[in-house]
C-alpha cells in the first residue's frame, strides 16, 4: 500500500493533475496503486451485448492486490483509471468487484438525460467519487464525434434514462463507493464494451480507501411538475416534481404539514375541498437544500349524490359505420352515420333533475376534439352534452384521446384539459358538461345546462356525432344518474295506543347508503315501559294497507313477507310510556348478509315497524312505520 502521490503518473494536463490530487478528497486515508495492470478494451475483437440482459462475452478484467489497508480505512473512497483510450464513450461500463466478489457499478455507458449515448471518446485520466462528496466535473449536455470527454474527477455514475442500470441486473449493483468495504485481497475492474465497431485500453488503474464523509447538501430546489400551479385536483392528488442532484429524499410541505419521500412523487390522502398550497425541497444525510417555490391546486368539493340507471346495452361503434364527417358542414349539417343508442328509464323516487351522465369508451376514440354527444329526453328535446373538446368554435378541438368512463357533472366535475397528456388519453374521471362553441339551436339541439334537462321517464336517446374523418372508437356503455329523492325517510301509518295511553313513535338518524357513508339508526320511543320488544321490516308495500294488529288500535304497516330483527330487552318503567328500542340497521345489515332485501341497491326501499309487549293483550302493540329509501 502506498499513500497517494501528488505527482502525475499519465496523459492527463495540469487541470486534470489538480483534480486528481489528494486535497481534493480529504476523506480518502491512501490508495493501492496499480502498475501496468491495464490492458485491451474490450479483451478481444470490438465489444457487443445486449444491453442490459446480456453482457457482452470479452470483458477486460484488471486486477489490483490489496495487501493492507491505510489504519483507519473503512471504505472505498476513490476508483482511479489512467490512460484510458476508448472510442465512443458510451460503449463502457466499469465494473468494480471486490475481493468477496460483489460487483459494483462504477461509470455507466455516459450519455444524455434523454437517453442518447455520447459517441465521444475517453481519452486521460479519470477519477470517480462517491456522489455529491466533492468538486466534480459535470456530464456534459452532449458529447459527439472525435471531442473527448475531458479527464478529471467524476461522480460515480449509473446510467442516465434508457442507459440506467437496473441495479442488481447480472449481479451488479449500483453501490456507492463509500458503502462498499474496505477490504485486503484481490480487487478486479471488469470493463464491458457493449457494441461492435470501437476499442481501446487502460494503462492501470487504483482503488483508494478511508472514510466516509456526509455528501453535500442539495443546492438547487426541485421543479414542481403536477398539479400545475393553480390547477384543479381530484381526490386522491398525486404531486410530482423533478429530481435533485445529491437529494436521497424530499420534504414535501402541504399546507405546512412537512412528510419525506424517497421518490419524486406522493399520493395525498384525502384533502379537503378548497385550495392547498405546496412545496418540496431535497434532503440528504449532509442537510436539506432550498425549497420550490409553492405551487397551489384546487380540490373541488365532492360531486353531489345521485341514483343511476343502469342500461347495459349502449355498446356500439362511434361513429356507426367509417371513420366520421361524413357529409358534415359545421355546424349547419351533421355527420353521417353517428353512434345512437336509446334506453328506457325509470326515474328513482324523488327524481327531480340528471345530475350526471357517465360515458364509458371501451374502444379508444383519437382524437377526442371531433367529439359531439347529444342527449335526447323523452319528449324529444334534443341537449347539447359534449362538444369538440378544446374547441370554441368550427375548428377541432384536442387531438389526444378518450379511453375509459367519464362521468359528466353541470359543474361539480373538473374542466376538461387544454393541451394533451403525454399518454394521449385524457384521464378518466369527473369532467364538467362543456358546449364549445355550438350555436344553440341549431338543428334543434339546445345547449342546455343538465340540471335545466326535463325529466321523466321513458325513452332517452345518446348520440354521438364525429366531426372528422380519420379517428374512431366505440362505446362499451352509458347512463344516466339522477338527484337521489327523498332526503329523509319518510314516517306513515298510525301507532297504537296501548293499555296504558301510550303511542309508541319511530324515527331514524337518515336513510341508509349503500357504502354505509351516513348512519342509520332506528328509534323507537314512548312504548310501554319496563316491557320486550323489538323490530321487523319488509321490502314491497306495493299496494299493501294496513291491517289490524290483534284485537287493540294497533295496525301492522308493513306486507309480508317480513323480517324479524329479534326480541330486545325490556327498559323504563312498568305502568310509564318511557319504553324505547334502538337499532343500528347498518350493523344489523353486514352481520345477516342473507336478509331479506340484501344486496341493497340505491334506490331499494325497507318498509320498517316496531312492536312491544301489552298487558292483557296478545299480541301486544305497534309503533307507526317508516319508509326508508337506500342513497349511495
Amino acid at each position: 500500500m502506498r499513500l497517494v502521490s501528488n505527482l502525475p503518473r499519465a496523459l492527463g494536463a495540469a487541470a486534470a493533475l489538480a483534480a486528481l490530487a489528494v486535497s481534493a478528497n480529504a476523506q480518502t486515508l491512501g490508495c493501492e496503486v496499480g502498475v501496468a495492470n491495464g490492458g485491451l478494451i474490450p479483451a478481444t475483437g470490438t465489444g457487443g451485448g445486449a444491453y442490459p440482459g446480456t453482457l457482452p462475452t470479452a470483458p477486460s478484467l484488471f486486477t489490483l492486490n490489496v495487501a493492507s489497508l491505510p489504519p483507519g480505512a473503512t471504505v472505498v473512497t476513490e476508483v482511479k483509471l489512467f490512460g484510458a483510450v476508448h472510442t465512443w464513450s458510451s460503449d463502457c461500463q466499469f465494473v468494480l468487484e471486490d475481493p468477496s466478489g460483489g460487483l459494483h457499478n462504477i461509470f455507466v455507458r455516459p450519455g444524455t438525460t434523454t437517453g442518447t449515448g455520447y459517441s465521444c471518446d475517453f481519452n486521460g485520466d479519470y477519477r470517480f467519487v462517491p456522489p455529491c462528496t466533492t468538486t466534480v466535473l459535470s456530464l456534459p449536455a452532449t458529447c459527439t464525434g472525435t471531442a473527448v470527454l475531458a479527464p478529471g474527477t467524476y461522480d460515480q455514475s449509473f446510467g442516465r434514462s434508457t442507459l440506467a442500470w437496473p441495479s442488481g441486473t447480472n449481479g451488479i449493483n449500483n453501490t456507492p463507493l463509500d458503502s462498499i468495504a474496505a477490504a485486503t485481497g484481490t480487487w478486479t475492474l471488469r470493463v464491458y464494451d457493449w457494441a461492435g465497431g470501437d476499442s481501446g485500453s487502460l494503462g492501470s488503474f487504483d482503488v483508494c480507501f478511508g472514510t466516509p464523509v456526509p455528501p453535500a447538501t442539495p443546492s438547487s430546489a426541485p421543479t414542481l411538475t403536477a398539479p400545475a400551479n393553480g390547477a384543479t385536483a381530484a381526490n386522491p392528488v398525486t404531486l410530482t416534481w423533478s429530481a435533485v442532484t445529491c437529494a436521497t429524499s424530499y420534504d414535501v410541505d402541504v399546507d405546512g404539514i412537512v412528510t419525506n419521500v424517497a421518490s419524486t412523487s406522493l399520493v395525498l390522502g384525502p384533502q379537503a375541498p378548497g385550495i392547498h398550497t405546496w412545496t418540496v425541497r431535497g434532503v440528504n444525510t449532509g442537510g436539506a437544500g432550498p425549497y420550490a417555490t409553492s405551487f397551489t391546486f384546487d380540490v373541488p368539493p365532492p360531486p353531489p349524490a345521485s341514483v343511476c340507471v343502469p342500461n347495459g346495452a349502449g355498446a356500439g361503434l362511434v361513429p356507426a359505420a367509417g371513420t366520421g364527417g361524413t357529409g358534415s358542414v359545421w355546424p349547419g349539417t351533421l355527420p353521417a352515420t353517428p353512434y345512437t343508442n336509446t334506453y328506457n328509464v325509470t326515474l328513482p323516487p324523488g327524481a327531480t333533475q340528471i345530475v350526471k351522465v357517465d360515458l364509458t369508451f371501451s374502444t379508444q376514440h383519437t382524437w377526442a376534439g371531433d367529439v359531439f354527444a347529444v342527449l335526447t329526453d323523452p319528449t324529444g328535446g334534443m341537449h347539447n352534452i359534449i362538444h369538440r373538446i378544446g374547441s370554441t368554435g368550427s375548428g377541432a378541438g384536442l387531438n389526444c384521446d378518450f379511453n375509459g368512463t367519464y362521468s359528466i357533472y353541470e359543474t361539480a366535475g373538473a374542466a376538461w384539459p387544454t393541451v394533451c397528456p403525454g399518454s394521449t388519453d385524457i384521464p378518466v374521471g369527473d369532467y364538467d358538461q362543456f358546449v364549445g362553441g355550438w350555436p344553440s339551436g341549431t338543428n334543434g339541439i339546445f345547449n342546455t345546462p343538465l340540471s335545466a334537462i326535463p325529466v321523466s321517464s321513458g325513452n332517452w336517446t345518446l348520440t354521438i356525432y364525429d366531426w372528422a374523418s380519420g379517428d374512431s372508437g366505440a362505446l362499451g356503455d352509458w347512463q344516466l344518474c339522477f338527484d337521489s329523492g327523498p332526503v329523509c325517510p319518510v314516517a306513515y301509518c298510525t301507532a297504537g295506543t296501548t293499555t296504558n295511553m301510550c303511542a309508541a313513535s319511530l324515527s331514524a338518524t337518515g336513510n341508509p347508503s349503500v357504502t354505509q357513508a351516513s348512519p342509520c339508526v332506528i328509534s323507537a320511543n314512548g312504548g310501554e315501559g319496563a316491557v320486550a320488544g323489538g323490530f321487523f321490516y319488509g321490502v314491497n308495500n306495493t299496494g299493501f294497507s294496513p291491517t289490524p294488529w290483534g284485537t287493540t288500535s294497533s295496525f301492522r304497516c308493513v306486507k309480508n313477507p317480513l323480517q324479524r330483527l329479534g326480541v330486545l330487552a325490556p327498559n323504563g318503567t312498568s305502568g310509564a310510556c318511557d319504553g324505547s328500542y334502538t337499532l343500528d340497521w347498518d350493523a344489523w345489515q353486514l352481520a345477516h348478509p342473507s336478509a331479506a332485501g340484501n344486496p341493497w341497491s340505491a334506490g331499494d326501499n325497507a318498509y320498517v315497524q316496531a312492536w312491544f309487549r301489552d298487558i292483557g293483550v296478545p299480541k301486544g302493540s305497534t309503533s307507526n312505520a317508516l319508509e326508508l329509501t337506500y342513497d349511495l
